[in-house]
């Protein structure tokens, strides 16, 4: 088992200019990396659309050295496609805040939810002033209430709702992945999430740079987050988490952070979630995540 890194001269800690301990690095123990699953909103972009130039180059750098690189991010395929053609990533891709894993063009896993809770959620999306919800099924999504509030996210999906949904019944027997509540005020969150859970359903809060007045939750599966959505991807490939690397910044970046063998946060992350992490590195605007790549693709030289 290798321990982290050592400077010979002073004894201190040896890691790349940018990159510095984060709250689990005493029990870090770095190997070679195979695998580099990226956070979408607030590690692979910030504001903008589309990644920076350094992120591309990146990516296309780790493909290069052989690291398979994917997401793991709440979005939906269609929201994500246009990023997924700018960086050519491989995956696998964790989607729907882990209820859904694509590899190579196909579904590898999915957990989804049932009517019954659909129409739980939905009821409680109408029962909050504060919140709207919307449901996600394999081609599209739908929405509680045509609310304005919720256009910057219609915007940064690229697409408005496609219906106003007002029973799982209207769906047609699809199966849905996923249920997002849009939170229109912050005192609005912790009671969401609670009633997310009280349903017996994963709930995970996020944030968007794009969208700064709202603040998401994601319902899901009890068995799907981003955590064991990773663990299922590294046994699609074959590999062990430990030669995982994992990079995020918010809430429900925390199960992948968790498993992952390298857990590294993003430097505008929360203090809990770089206590979590393994390492920090800059933030979004400063393309932290193309330090983290450059990171994995020297360990795993290094390493192998």
């Amino acid at each position: 088992m290798t321990t982290p890194p050592v400077d010979a001269s002073t004894g201190a800690a040896a890691l790349p200019e940018g990159v510095r301990p984060g709250g689990r690095y005493a029990t870090w123990r770095p190997g070679p990396v195979a695998y580099v699953v990226c956070d979408v909103d607030g590690t692979l972009v910030g504001p903008s659309a589309s990644a920076s130039a350094e992120v591309v180059a990146a990516v296309a750098h780790a493909q290069q050295a052989g690291l398979r690189v994917g997401f793991a991010t709440g979005r939906m395929r269609g929201a994500v496609e246009s990023l997924h053609t700018q960086l050519g990533a491989r995956g696998p891709h964790v989607l729907h805040n882990g209820a859904e894993i694509r590899a190579d063009g196909a579904t590898v896993a999915r957990w989804t939810l049932t009517e019954q809770q659909v129409d739980l959620l939905l009821a409680l999306a109408h029962d909050r002033e504060d919140a709207y919800v919307e449901v996600y099924t394999e081609t599209a999504y739908h929405a509680s209430d045509r609310d304005e509030r919720a256009a910057p996210h219609w915007e940064l999906l690229g697409a408005p709702p496609a219906t106003v949904l007002r029973s799982a019944a209207d769906l047609g027997g699809e199966p849905v992945l996923k249920a997002t509540f849009a939170i229109f005020e912050p005192s609005g969150v912790d009671p969401v999430v609670a009633a997310v859970h009280g349903l017996g359903l994963a709930a995970g809060p996020a944030g968007s740079p794009r969208t700064p007045g709202i603040i998401y939750c994601n319902a899901t599966h009890p068995q799907a987050d981003k955590g064991r959505a990773l663990l299922a991807a590294c046994r699609h490939l074959g590999i062990a988490p430990e030669a995982c690397a994992a990079i995020g910044d918010a809430d429900n970046d925390r199960p992948m952070l968790e498993v992952a063998g390298t857990a590294i946060a993003m430097g505008q992350a929360d203090a809990g979630v770089r206590e979590l992490a393994h390492l920090v590195v800059p933030d979004v605007d400063a393309h932290g995540v193309a330090v983290a790549l450059e990171l994995a693709v020297a360990q795993a030289a290094r390493l192998r």
